[in-house]
Protein backbone atom coordinates (compact mmCIF):
# COMPACT_ATOMS: atom_id res chain seq x y z
CA UNK A 1 0.00 0.00 0.00
CA UNK A 2 2.94 2.27 0.86
CA UNK A 3 4.51 1.86 -2.36
CA UNK A 4 1.21 2.00 -4.48
CA UNK A 5 1.14 5.81 -2.75
CA UNK A 6 4.58 6.45 -3.34
CA UNK A 7 4.53 5.99 -7.33
CA UNK A 8 1.39 7.89 -7.04
CA UNK A 9 3.06 10.81 -5.58
CA UNK A 10 6.00 10.53 -7.98
CA UNK A 11 3.73 10.41 -11.02
CA UNK A 12 1.79 13.46 -9.79
CA UNK A 13 5.15 15.27 -9.48
CA UNK A 14 6.77 13.82 -12.67
CA UNK A 15 3.30 15.03 -14.33
CA UNK A 16 3.77 18.63 -12.82
CA UNK A 17 7.03 18.52 -14.23
CA UNK A 18 6.22 17.62 -17.44
CA UNK A 19 3.44 20.40 -17.39
CA UNK A 20 5.04 23.44 -15.99
CA UNK A 21 7.60 22.88 -18.88
CA UNK A 22 5.42 22.55 -21.32
CA UNK A 23 3.33 26.01 -19.90
CA UNK A 24 7.23 28.06 -19.85
CA UNK A 25 7.56 30.66 -22.47
CA UNK A 26 10.04 29.04 -25.63
CA UNK A 27 13.10 31.76 -25.65
CA UNK A 28 14.63 32.77 -28.43
CA UNK A 29 16.88 35.60 -28.99
CA UNK A 30 16.56 36.69 -32.92
CA UNK A 31 15.08 34.02 -35.27
CA UNK A 32 15.13 34.23 -38.87
CA UNK A 33 12.25 32.68 -41.34
CA UNK A 34 12.65 31.98 -44.84
CA UNK A 35 9.59 29.91 -44.72
CA UNK A 36 6.12 29.80 -44.11
CA UNK A 37 5.99 30.05 -39.93
CA UNK A 38 3.52 30.57 -37.25
CA UNK A 39 4.95 32.43 -33.80
CA UNK A 40 2.23 30.94 -31.05
CA UNK A 41 1.41 31.57 -27.65
CA UNK A 42 4.68 31.42 -25.04
CA UNK A 43 6.88 31.79 -28.26
CA UNK A 44 9.25 34.74 -26.81
CA UNK A 45 11.45 36.39 -29.42
CA UNK A 46 14.14 39.55 -29.24
CA UNK A 47 13.97 40.08 -33.23
CA UNK A 48 12.40 38.72 -36.13
CA UNK A 49 13.14 38.48 -39.60
CA UNK A 50 11.05 37.36 -42.29
CA UNK A 51 12.46 37.03 -45.77
CA UNK A 52 11.36 34.72 -49.07
CA UNK A 53 13.20 31.66 -50.40
CA UNK A 54 13.15 32.77 -53.92
CA UNK A 55 10.47 32.46 -55.93
CA UNK A 56 8.19 31.45 -52.69
CA UNK A 57 7.45 34.14 -50.81
CA UNK A 58 7.13 33.65 -47.26
CA UNK A 59 4.13 34.09 -45.02
CA UNK A 60 4.36 34.35 -41.10
CA UNK A 61 1.29 34.46 -38.92
CA UNK A 62 1.56 35.76 -35.18
CA UNK A 63 -1.65 34.03 -33.64
CA UNK A 64 0.08 34.65 -30.11
CA UNK A 65 3.47 35.16 -28.13
CA UNK A 66 5.92 38.43 -27.54
CA UNK A 67 7.92 40.02 -30.22
CA UNK A 68 10.29 43.09 -29.86
CA UNK A 69 11.13 43.92 -33.21
CA UNK A 70 9.27 42.69 -36.22
CA UNK A 71 11.64 42.98 -39.86
CA UNK A 72 9.92 41.73 -42.86
CA UNK A 73 11.94 41.72 -46.96
CA UNK A 74 11.45 40.76 -50.18
CA UNK A 75 7.95 40.50 -51.00
CA UNK A 76 7.15 38.20 -47.54
CA UNK A 77 4.65 39.34 -45.35
CA UNK A 78 3.44 39.39 -41.96
CA UNK A 79 -0.12 38.77 -40.51
CA UNK A 80 -0.40 39.49 -37.02
CA UNK A 81 -3.79 38.11 -35.38
CA UNK A 82 -2.65 38.17 -32.04
CA UNK A 83 0.57 38.71 -29.57
CA UNK A 84 2.23 41.45 -28.51
CA UNK A 85 5.13 43.53 -30.50
CA UNK A 86 6.85 45.76 -27.76
CA UNK A 87 9.04 48.59 -30.03
CA UNK A 88 9.05 48.42 -33.25
CA UNK A 89 8.24 47.31 -36.77
CA UNK A 90 10.24 47.74 -39.88
CA UNK A 91 8.95 47.20 -43.09
CA UNK A 92 11.20 46.61 -46.05
CA UNK A 93 11.57 46.06 -50.19
CA UNK A 94 8.24 44.54 -51.15
CA UNK A 95 7.46 43.59 -47.80
CA UNK A 96 3.66 43.58 -46.71
CA UNK A 97 2.36 43.65 -42.85
CA UNK A 98 -1.04 43.28 -41.89
CA UNK A 99 -2.09 43.59 -38.51
CA UNK A 100 -5.34 42.46 -37.58
CA UNK A 101 -5.33 42.08 -33.56
CA UNK A 102 -2.90 42.05 -30.73
CA UNK A 103 -1.09 44.65 -28.74
CA UNK A 104 1.18 46.54 -30.44
CA UNK A 105 2.43 49.36 -28.75
CA UNK A 106 5.60 50.82 -30.57
CA UNK A 107 8.70 53.26 -29.73
CA UNK A 108 9.50 52.91 -33.54
CA UNK A 109 7.16 52.13 -37.11
CA UNK A 110 8.88 52.05 -40.61
CA UNK A 111 7.59 51.56 -44.12
CA UNK A 112 10.35 51.94 -46.34
CA UNK A 113 11.00 51.23 -49.97
CA UNK A 114 7.72 49.77 -51.41
CA UNK A 115 6.48 47.87 -48.54
CA UNK A 116 3.10 48.01 -47.52
CA UNK A 117 1.14 48.13 -44.10
CA UNK A 118 -2.51 47.38 -43.68
CA UNK A 119 -4.16 47.85 -39.81
CA UNK A 120 -7.45 46.44 -39.27
CA UNK A 121 -7.60 45.76 -35.55
CA UNK A 122 -5.89 45.23 -32.33
CA UNK A 123 -4.86 47.35 -29.95
CA UNK A 124 -2.42 50.24 -31.59
CA UNK A 125 0.00 52.39 -29.67
CA UNK A 126 2.89 54.37 -31.99
CA UNK A 127 4.79 57.19 -29.42
CA UNK A 128 7.15 58.40 -32.07
CA UNK A 129 6.86 59.87 -35.38
CA UNK A 130 6.66 57.16 -37.84
CA UNK A 131 8.31 56.67 -41.09
CA UNK A 132 7.25 56.07 -44.09
CA UNK A 133 8.72 56.19 -47.58
CA UNK A 134 7.07 58.10 -50.74
CA UNK A 135 6.49 54.99 -52.42
CA UNK A 136 5.23 52.92 -49.64
CA UNK A 137 1.40 52.24 -49.07
CA UNK A 138 -0.34 52.76 -45.49
CA UNK A 139 -4.03 52.14 -45.70
CA UNK A 140 -5.93 52.22 -42.11
CA UNK A 141 -9.05 50.53 -41.89
CA UNK A 142 -11.39 52.33 -39.62
CA UNK A 143 -14.06 54.53 -38.39
CA UNK A 144 -14.34 58.13 -36.53
CA UNK A 145 -10.52 59.35 -37.57
CA UNK A 146 -9.15 62.57 -35.96
CA UNK A 147 -6.10 64.57 -36.63
CA UNK A 148 -5.55 67.41 -34.39
CA UNK A 149 -3.15 68.93 -37.67
CA UNK A 150 -0.25 68.84 -35.46
CA UNK A 151 0.89 65.44 -33.90
CA UNK A 152 -2.16 62.86 -33.04
CA UNK A 153 -4.40 60.59 -35.43
CA UNK A 154 -6.86 58.86 -33.34
CA UNK A 155 -9.70 56.96 -33.96
CA UNK A 156 -11.41 53.35 -33.62
CA UNK A 157 -10.09 50.45 -36.16
CA UNK A 158 -12.67 47.97 -38.03
CA UNK A 159 -12.39 45.38 -34.90
CA UNK A 160 -13.95 48.56 -32.91
CA UNK A 161 -10.43 49.45 -30.74
CA UNK A 162 -9.42 52.64 -30.64
CA UNK A 163 -5.84 53.55 -31.75
CA UNK A 164 -3.61 56.62 -31.55
CA UNK A 165 -0.48 57.59 -33.60
CA UNK A 166 1.51 60.39 -31.44
CA UNK A 167 4.05 62.78 -33.81
CA UNK A 168 2.77 62.41 -36.75
CA UNK A 169 3.77 65.42 -38.82
CA UNK A 170 1.42 66.87 -41.81
CA UNK A 171 3.10 65.70 -44.39
CA UNK A 172 3.23 61.88 -42.81
CA UNK A 173 -0.21 62.00 -41.90
CA UNK A 174 -0.88 62.95 -45.86
CA UNK A 175 1.04 59.92 -47.07
CA UNK A 176 -1.94 57.43 -45.10
CA UNK A 177 -4.79 56.19 -46.71
CA UNK A 178 -7.43 56.21 -44.07
CA UNK A 179 -10.11 53.75 -45.34
CA UNK A 180 -13.59 54.79 -43.40
CA UNK A 181 -16.06 51.64 -42.82
CA UNK A 182 -19.22 51.63 -41.27
CA UNK A 183 -19.19 51.50 -37.33
CA UNK A 184 -19.66 47.77 -36.01
CA UNK A 185 -23.08 48.82 -34.50
CA UNK A 186 -24.12 50.30 -38.22
CA UNK A 187 -22.94 47.11 -39.59
CA UNK A 188 -25.21 45.34 -37.04
CA UNK A 189 -28.14 46.97 -37.20
CA UNK A 190 -28.00 47.05 -40.80
CA UNK A 191 -28.05 42.83 -40.79
CA UNK A 192 -30.93 43.20 -38.89
CA UNK A 193 -32.73 45.49 -41.09
CA UNK A 194 -32.25 42.93 -43.79
CA UNK A 195 -32.77 39.54 -41.87
CA UNK A 196 -36.51 41.64 -41.13
CA UNK A 197 -37.02 42.73 -44.37
CA UNK A 198 -36.46 39.28 -45.86
CA UNK A 199 -38.85 37.40 -43.00
CA UNK A 200 -41.55 40.33 -43.91
CA UNK A 201 -41.25 39.00 -47.57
Amino acid sequence: MKTRIIRTIYGLAILAVVISLGVCPVKAGNVDFYSDAIIRPGEVYDIVSVYDTPPVPTIVHMFGGKIRTLKTYDSSSANIHDGQISESINIYNLSTVNIHGGNIDLIYFAVSDLGTLNIYGGELCVDNAPYFSESSTVNIYGYDFSYDGVRHLTGFLADGSSFIFSELSPSRYSHMNLIVIPEPITILLFSLGSSLIRKRR
